[in-house]
C-alpha cells in the first residue's frame, strides 16, 4: 500500500490558528521509518502517514489547522480500510463495498458525460471541462476522482449506521423536550434545536417593512389580503390548498405551505423565527414567574436557544450600558404594540385583530379619488393604507378574531372630531359562509388563550393561524407541532409525543406509528420516495453540524474502537499517551465549544436585532398624529375633501 497522500487543500483555517499545545511543551517523539501513525489494514498492509521535518504537517503538527489535518487523514484512513471489512458483518445495515465500488464508478461516467455537455454548451473542449471537474474535487486523474466518490460514499453509509444504531438519545437530544415536555438531559456534546413544523402563506407587500405608520399598500395588495383571510376563514379551503394556489413564497407554495423543519438554527425572518417562539412560549406559560418572583424558569430560554442569562442591550450612555432580560422585553415590546384600536389577549401580550379588518381593507381597496376634489394628502391616508397601519403595521405575532368591527366616528365641524372612531362586536355579523346543511361553515375555534375565551382563527386540523409582519409581507402561520404541551393539547395533539411526530420510520415500516399525523405523511400519496425524503430530512438535520458541529468524531471514535491494535500511534509522550490522538480530542472539544458559542452569539444577535425593531417600531406608533385616525377612512368622500388638504385632519405630510 502507498504511503497517505495528503492534500494541501486540507488546510484550513476552521477555528483560526489557536495553538493546542504550545510549542514548549510539544513532546519529543520518535517517528517511525518517518511515520507517527501506522494503520494496517484489512489486507494487512500498512498505511503511513508521512510526517518530515520540513513538511506542511510537521509545522502546524500542535496547532488547530494541523491537528484538523491529521484527524482527516486518519478518519479516511480508518473509514477506507475498515468499511469492507464492517460491511462483511452478519445483520450489517452497510451495503456492501463492492456495490459502493460500483455506484463510484457510475458516478464517474456521469461525471464524464458531463463534461460532454458543458463541452457542447460552453463551446469548450472535453479535457477542458473535465479538468474543470477534477480541479473541484481536489483531484489528478480519473482514479482519484473515483476514491473520492468512494470514500464519500463509505463515509455517507457509516454516518447512517450510526444514526440508526443511537437514534433514540440522538432524537431526544435534537428535539429538546421530552413527551411531557420537559427539558431533556444533556446527551454528548450535541445541542438542543428545538423543531417546529411550520406551514405558512405569505402575501407580499409593496409597502416598505421599516415603515411603522405611514407604510403604504398597493389595491392589488388589499385585495389578495382579504382573499387569502376568506379562504382561510371557509372550511371549504384547507390551509394547504390556500398555500398552494395563493402564497408569494414558490418555494413553500410548491410544498403546499411546507417550510420544513424550523429550528433555532434556521435562517428565516426574525419576525417568522422568532414571532412563532415567543407566541408559543408566551402562551404556553412558560414564561411565567415563580412564587419567589425570581425570572421566567429556564426552559424559556432553551425554547428561545438562549443561555439562561441572556440579556440584550436597552440603552448605551457614556457611562454604562444597560441590559435586560431577553424574556422580560419581549413581554413588554409585545404589550407596547396593544394600544387602540389593537386588543391584546389578557395580560400575555398577543395582540388580536378582527378578521373584519382584512375585508374593510379590500373593501376601500378602490377608495383613491374623492369626486371633484384634488387630495393634497399623502397615500398614506388612502382609507385602505390608515387600515393597514393601524392594525397590520407591526411586528410582533397576532391572532384572527371572529369579531366584527363596527364604525362609531364621524368628521364633525372643524376642529371637532369623534376620536373614539370605533369598536368591535362581539359576533361575525358581517360574516356568513355557511355550508349546504346551513351550519356555520368557517374555521373559527372557541379557544381559551391567555386565560380569555373566543374564538380565534385556525386551520382544518385546529391549529391557530398566527399572523406576523416582516419585510417580505404578511405571513399567515399555523404550527403543525409545537414544542411546547399547551400548544398541542389546544390542537387536540396532546397524546402524541414529538418523538413520534418525528419519527424517521416510513408508512408500513415496523415501528412507524400506529396512529397520528408525522412530519412523514404530512400528505398522503402513493409515491412512497416522498415517505422516504421526508424520513431523511429529519434524519439529515441530526446528522448535521448544526446539531453537533463534530458529528464524524462519533464515527472515529466508533472506527478506532473496531480497528483496536491495527492502529499504532508512534508519538507518545513520556507519560506514554499519544499527542496527535490527545490533540484531536481537544480539538473536537474545542471545535464544539466554539460552535456553541457561535450559535449563542448568533442567537442572541438576533433576538437583540429583533427587540430593536419591536421597540423603534413601538416609539413610532405611539408619537402623537403617527398614525392617521381609522375616522378618516370611513369618511373618504367629497363632502370632506376639505379635511385632506393641507392643514385638514386627515392630511398627512
Amino acid at each position: 500500500m502507498n504511503k497517505k497522500k495528503l492534500s494541501a487543500g486540507l488546510v484550513a483555517s476552521f477555528i483560526g490558528a489557536l495553538a493546542l499545545t504550545s510549542c514548549s511543551q510539544t513532546a519529543t517523539v520518535t517517528p517511525k521509518d518517518n511515520s507517527l501513525v501506522e494503520l494496517v489494514g484489512y489486507n494487512g498492509e500498512t498505511d503511513k502517514i508521512e510526517v518530515k521535518t520540513d513538511d506542511l504537517y510537521g509545522k502546524y503538527s500542535h496547532s488547530t489547522d494541523g491537528t484538523k489535518l491529521y484527524y482527516d487523514a486518519i478518519l479516511e484512513a480508518l473509514v477506507r480500510y475498515e468499511y469492507p471489512t464492517l460491511s462483511e458483518q452478519p445483520g450489517t445495515t452497510l451495503k456492501k463495498y463492492k456495490t459502493l465500488v460500483a455506484e463510484a464508478e457510475a458516478k464517474v461516467t456521469s461525471s464524464k458525460q458531463t463534461a460532454n455537455e458543458n463541452a457542447a454548451s460552453n463551446g469548450t473542449s472535453y479535457a477542458e471541462e473535465w479538468d474543470k471537474i477534477l480541479e473541484s474535487h481536489d483531484c489528478e486523474n480519473e482514479e482519484d476522482l473515483k476514491q473520492y466518490y468512494l470514500y464519500d460514499l463509505e463515509k455517507t453509509e457509516l454516518t447512517d449506521k450510526y444514526f440508526k444504531e443511537n437514534e433514540a438519545e440522538l432524537m431526544d437530544k435534537y428535539i429538546g423536550v421530552d413527551s411531557d415536555w420537559k427539558e431533556v438531559g444533556e446527551f454528548d456534546e450535541a445541542q438542543s434545536l428545538f423543531p417546529y413544523h411550520i406551514l405558512h402563506v405569505l402575501v407580499s407587500l409593496d409597502a416598505s417593512g421599516t415603515d411603522y405608520v405611514r407604510g403604504t399598500i398597493s389595491e392589488s395588495n388589499a385585495t389578495k389580503l382579504w382573499t387569502v383571510v376568506r379562504k382561510l376563514i371557509d372550511k371549504s379551503y384547507t390551509f394547504e390548498g390556500v398555500a398552494s394556489s395563493d402564497s408569494d413564497d414558490p418555494g413553500s407554495k410548491a410544498k403546499f405551505g411546507d417550510v420544513g423543519l424550523m429550528t433555532t438554527k434556521t435562517s428565516f425572518y426574525n419576525e417568522f423565527k422568532l414571532g412563532i417562539y415567543a407566541y408559543d412560549a408566551i402562551l404556553s406559560k412558560v414564561n411565567t414567574e415563580t412564587d419567589t418572583g425570581d425570572h421566567p424558569t429556564d426552559i424559556i430560554y432553551k425554547a428561545f436557544g438562549l443561555n439562561k442569562d441572556a440579556e440584550v442591550v436597552v440603552n448605551t450612555t457614556s457611562e454604562k450600558i444597560e441590559k435586560e432580560p431577553v424574556t422580560k422585553l419581549i413581554g413588554n415590546e409585545m404589550a407596547k404594540n396593544v394600544r387602540t384600536p389593537i386588543r391584546q389577549i389578557g395580560s400575555e401580550s398577543i395582540p388580536t385583530v378582527p378578521y373584519s379588518v382584512f375585508k374593510l381593507i379590500s373593501d376601500h381597496a378602490k377608495d383613491e379619488k374623492i369626486t371633484g376634489a384634488t387630495i393634497e394628502a399623502g397615500t398614506a391616508a388612502l382609507p385602505r393604507n390608515i387600515l393597514y397601519n393601524q392594525f397590520l403595521n407591526f411586528h410582533s405575532p397576532f391572532l384572527i378574531t371572529d369579531e366584527d368591527f363596527a364604525f362609531t366616528g364621524a368628521i364633525k365641524e372643524e376642529d371637532s372630531y369623534t376620536l373614539t372612531h370605533h369598536d368591535f362586536t362581539d359576533k361575525s355579523s358581517g360574516l356568513a359562509i355557511m355550508n349546504e346543511k346551513g351550519e356555520d361553515n368557517t374555521n373559527f375555534v372557541e379557544l381559551t388563550i391567555g386565560g380569555v375565551q373566543n374564538k380565534y382563527l385556525c386551520d382544518t386540523n385546529g391549529n391557530v393561524v398566527i399572523g406576523v409582519r416582516s419585510s417580505a409581507g404578511i405571513h399567515f402561520m399555523v404550527m403543525r407541532k409545537s414544542i411546547f404541551y399547551e400548544t398541542n393539547k389546544a390542537a387536540g395533539k396532546d397524546g402524541q409525543s414529538l418523538e413520534d411526530y418525528y419519527t424517521t420510520k416510513v408508512p408500513g415500516e415496523e415501528g412507524y406509528p400506529s396512529s397520528g399525523e408525522t412530519y412523514v405523511n404530512m400528505q398522503y400519496t402513493t409515491d412512497e420516495s416522498y415517505y422516504k425524503d421526508r424520513s431523511d430530512e429529519i434524519k439529515n438535520a441530526v446528522k448535521s453540524s448544526d446539531f453537533d458541529a463534530a458529528y464524524d468524531y462519533r464515527i472515529y471514535e466508533d472506527l478506532l474502537k473496531f480497528a483496536g491494535d491495527k492502529v499504532k500511534f508512534f508519538d507518545e509522550d513520556e507519560n506514554g499517551n499519544s499527542v496527535i490522538k490527545s490533540n484531536i480530542e481537544k480539538y473536537i472539544e474545542l471545535l464544539r465549544e466554539t460552535s456553541k458559542e457561535s450559535n449563542d452569539k448568533s442567537i442572541n444577535e438576533a433576538w437583540q436585532s429583533y427587540l430593536f425593531t419591536l421597540s423603534y417600531q413601538n416609539e413610532v406608533r405611539q408619537m402623537t398624529g403617527a398614525l392617521v385616525p381609522t375616522t378618516c377612512a370611513f369618511n373618504f368622500n367629497s363632502t370632506n375633501a376639505k379635511e385632506w388638504k393641507e392643514g385638514g385632519y386627515c392630511y398627512v405630510k
